[in-house]
Order: C-alpha cells, then sequence, then structure tokens
C-alpha cells in the first residue's frame, strides 16, 4: 500500500513539472508576440534611430548641413532594441532611403530620411526693378494698313526688357509708315509693326515733275504701273503721249523723274 501511494506520488509530480514547463513556453511565446506591436519600447527603439540617424547625417555628403527627420515606418514593422550602435547605409544615391543595421540582435531594415533646406539661412538680393523706357504708345485701335502719323501716338515710360533695339520712341520717324498689325490702345510701337507706306498703287494717277534744279519745272500726268513706297523707284506711263517713264517717289501719288 505505501509502496501504491509512493508512486502516485511521483507520477503526480512529473505531470506538475511537465505542466509547469509548459506554462513557461506559453508565456515566453505571449510575450515575444506582444514585441511585434507598437510598443512603448519600440518607440523608444525608434527614437534611439532618429538620434542617431541625425548624428550619422552630420557627416554624410547627402545629408550635411541639413535637418533631418527619420519618417516613420509601417506599424507593421517592429523596431527593436540595439545591444551596439546602429550602422547606416546610403546605397542609392538621390534616394532617402537608408539601410540600417543591428549587430546584436542581428536584424536590418530601410528607412527613409526627409531632409529639409539648410538650416543656415542664406540672403538673397532682392530683385531689381525692371527699367522703364520711354515709348511711343497708340491712343486708339489701329487696324492694319493705316499710315500712321504722330498725332495718332502718346509718349510713356514702360518696362521693355528684351526689346529694347525694337522700340521706336521718336516722333520724328514715323513719316510715310503703316501698320502691318492691329495696333491695340496703349501698346508700344515696334520697328517691326510697321513698314514703307505705299504711296504709289498701280493703277493710280501720278503727278510728275521734270526739271527741278535745273531752272525750270514741268508737271505731268502718268500712271503708276506698280506699286511703291517713299524714295522708291518704278515704272510709269505718260498719260498724254503713252512713252513709258521712270520716276522716284516722293509723296502720296507724287514722283519725280529720275
Amino acid at each position: 500500500m505505501t509502496m501504491q501511494m509512493l508512486c502516485l506520488t511521483n507520477a503526480d509530480t512529473q505531470r506538475r513539472k511537465r505542466w509547469s514547463f509548459w506554462l513557461a513556453v506559453c508565456l515566453l511565446s505571449q510575450a515575444q508576440t506582444g514585441l511585434a506591436t507598437n510598443s512603448p519600447a519600440d518607440a523608444s527603439a525608434f527614437a534611439v534611430l532618429q538620434q542617431q540617424a541625425q548624428q550619422w547625417a552630420t557627416t554624410h555628403p547627402a545629408f550635411q548641413g541639413k535637418p533631418v527627420q527619420v519618417v516613420a515606418v509601417d506599424p507593421r514593422i517592429t523596431v527593436q532594441h540595439c545591444q551596439q550602435n546602429l550602422q547606416f547605409e546610403h546605397p542609392f544615391p538621390n534616394q532617402p532611403a537608408v539601410r540600417v543595421k543591428c549587430a546584436q540582435p542581428a536584424w536590418q531594415l530601410f528607412v527613409n530620411l526627409n531632409s529639409g533646406q539648410s538650416a543656415v539661412p542664406v540672403n538673397r538680393p532682392t530683385p531689381a526693378a525692371p527699367a522703364l523706357h520711354r515709348v511711343l504708345v497708340s491712343k486708339e485701335l489701329l487696324k492694319r494698313g493705316t499710315v500712321i502719323t504722330p498725332a495718332m501716338f502718346s509718349y510713356a515710360d514702360m518696362p521693355a526688357a528684351g526689346m529694347e533695339s525694337q522700340i521706336i520712341s521718336d516722333a520724328n520717324l514715323l513719316k510715310n509708315l503703316e501698320l502691318v498689325r492691329d495696333l491695340t490702345p496703349n501698346t508700344p510701337l515696334r520697328s517691326y509693326d510697321v513698314k514703307n507706306a505705299v504711296l504709289v498703287k498701280r493703277g493710280q494717277e501720278v503727278h510728275v515733275t521734270a526739271g527741278e534744279g535745273q531752272g525750270f519745272s514741268i508737271t505731268m500726268r502718268a500712271e503708276a504701273l506698280q506699286d511703291g513706297g517713299l524714295g522708291e523707284a518704278i515704272r510709269l506711263k505718260n498719260v498724254e503721249s503713252g512713252r513709258s517713264l521712270q520716276g522716284v517717289i516722293t509723296g502720296p501719288n507724287a514722283a519725280k523723274l529720275r
């Protein structure tokens, strides 16, 4: 009877030991599973990573002189405490990804560094105001083909950067010119807006003078055989005799013999 009781007692003792062992295993497993969530310990490990990354960035050419922050990692990724200083690598130039390594315990992950502008303010000079130029602007809408006169324009001061050589600023130049495009009010007049005006048109009657400066002057009527502007030589035909002539245009429907 005594032997039977001892056997039962020993069996119970063995069962208790086995249950204690498996209970310890379960508790350890639960503790390790709990590390996979973002706990205060994880937050502290991330803070250490952030601090060491900022120190490393101060000596790395890609981040030196810039304020650096580590972008928060995915919540599903656990940042474990490292028993040694973390190691950092920047394997991809011109990219924010940085490899973080821990030797004990062994793990690695990639994080992004958000680098801002240089912490040292840069004093940039204030841009100078654009230079003003005195220009001629149209007083009203002027249509294409209009023979312009100084009375159609007024003076104004306005920027003309890049157009200085094209601006017409002398009203005395507005003689025998016509517009090649419409000109809206207050628009600066530029050299490519005008061309020599056609003062004589083909088929029109032209008053032709001859002998000026030679002690006599003769005026005759002729027909223009082509268009022409001031100072241009055109072909003419004497209305009375039908003889061909050449004249130089001196004004609207006026010419002198060459």
